[in-house]
Parts: C-alpha cells; sequence; structure tokens
C-alpha cells in the first residue's frame, strides 16, 4: 500500500500555504509511488493533541497505509504527535519552521491579550501588525501579494479558528523526549532569517533526533512554504532520494 502524505498547516494558514510548493511535491512524490497528498485539517480543536488525534483517524482513513508527515510550524508540532500517538503507521517526517518546545513564556504571556482583542474585533490589526509580517525574511516584507495572501488566510479561517489555535498553542506540552525517540527519518527545515524559530533550534533539534537531517534555505523567513516554495520541495526531494 502506498504512503501517503500529509500536509499540516502552519496558525492560521489554509491549504494555499502549499500552493507554490504542492504541484512539484505532488509530481515529485507520485513518480515514487505515494498516495495523493492529503490536506490535514487543524482548524477545530483547541489542543495539539485532539488536533494530532482528528488528523490521523481523517488521513488514515483516506489512505490506511503509511504516512509522510509535512507539518509547517503549528502543523509540525500536531506532526509530531501524530508520531508520538501511532509510530508505528508513520513512514518519515518533515518539520518546517517548528519548535520542540513548549510555548515560551512571553510568548504566552502576550497570547491572552491578543485573545481578547481577537474577540473584540480585532482580527485583522493582529494578524497585519502582530504576527504574519513579521515573521518574513527582510527581502519579503514588502512583497504586496503575500501580505495579501497571509492576510486573506488568517480573515478567512476567522475568529474562532484563532482562539482555539492561540489557546492550543499556548499549553502544548515539551516534544524534546518524543523527537529524541524517534524512529523514522526526520528532515528539519528552516528558513536561514526565520526570526521565530531559528535556524539554531533545528539544529538542536536535529542533534537529538537519532535518523536526522537540517536543511537551511536562504532567502526565507518563518513562512518557508510561501517565501521558498521551490527551494523547500528542492529539498525534501533530495531527503527522499536518501531515504
Amino acid at each position: 500500500m502506498p504512503v501517503m502524505p500529509v500536509l499540516l498547516a502552519g496558525n492560521m494558514c489554509d491549504a494555499r500555504l502549499w500552493h507554490g510548493a504542492n504541484w512539484a511535491l505532488s509530481k515529485s512524490l507520485d513518480a515514487r509511488g505515494y498516495h495523493e497528498c492529503f490536506d490535514a485539517d487543524l482548524t477545530l480543536d483547541v489542543t495539539i493533541a485532539a488536533m494530532a488525534a482528528r488528523a490521523l483517524e481523517q488521513s488514515l482513513k483516506a489512505a490506511g497505509g503509511k504516512l509522510l508527515l509535512i507539518g509547517f510550524s503549528m502543523g509540525a508540532i500536531a506532526a509530531v504527535q501524530m508520531a508520538a500517538i501511532a509510530p508505528e503507521r508513520i513512514a518519515g517526517l518533515v518539520l518546517a519552521g517548528y519548535n520542540a518546545t513548549a510555548d515560551l513564556p512571553e510568548r504566552a504571556a502576550l497570547r491572552p491579550a491578543q485573545q481578547a482583542e481577537v474577540r473584540a474585533g480585532g482580527l485583522e490589526r493582529v494578524l497585519v501588525e502582530e504576527l504574519k509580517p513579521n515573521y518574513l525574511a527582510a527581502q519579503n516584507r514588502s512583497d504586496a501579494a503575500l501580505l495579501s495572501l497571509l492576510c486573506d488566510m488568517g480573515l478567512g479561517l476567522g475568529k474562532d479558528v484563532f482562539l482555539r489555535q492561540s489557546e492550543a498553542l499556548r499549553l502544548r506540552d515539551d516534544q524534546r523526549g518524543i523527537i529524541a525517540a524517534l524512529n523514522v527519518p526526520v528532515l528539519y527545515l528552516c528558513g536561514a532569517e526565520d526570526a521565530l524559530c531559528p535556524p539554531s533550534w533545528h539544529k538542536s533539534w536535529a542533534s537529538v533526533t537519532p535518523d536526522a537531517r537540517f536543511e537551511q534555505i536562504t532567502g526565507a523567513g518563518h513562512m518557508l512554504p510561501l517565501e521558498a516554495p521551490h527551494a523547500m520541495t528542492a529539498a525534501i526531494e533530495n531527503w527522499l532520494n536518501h531515504n
């Protein structure tokens, strides 16, 4: 039975996150005999554990075989939790813009204030001024089309999804013990200018993961799938060629 790639998007991102890379990646995976990519839904739950359980159930129902988990940011956190729940069903993981720790104290302290503002109707301001633009490489911060897409994805998902995902991130568990016990190949990807989850973190995660590779991609910040989709695809293809 072919392996199914599962795409797990980040905080306040929809399937458009993958559009730049998905065509080339899908073509490459198809040539290797993989199942068609499956987009997991991480918008309905208030904990990472619940997100992971739902995504795992949906993915296995769609494929039935093993899964190649491709997660970005919050989606990477959910992917690791999926591997903890059902390690025997996971063929490998691609973790981009990933943080293995619990929410950092300074970020956890900011989330309740953001949540209160979003409840009061301030979602657009939080998205535009506090979140997405700060995640981009310097050369991309004035990219009007990219900024518009980031805002449109967030506004399209709406305040209830923001509140659920924000709380899930605030209360998430430390995953360093999980990644140290993974028994499948893992690719860690990071934009060279990622200020949210910097390259040094990914190097650290890779150093404690038994079968891991780390790739740093130039010209990208945290929003790697949108800022450098072709370089991201090439890194995944190269990793697959060696596994």
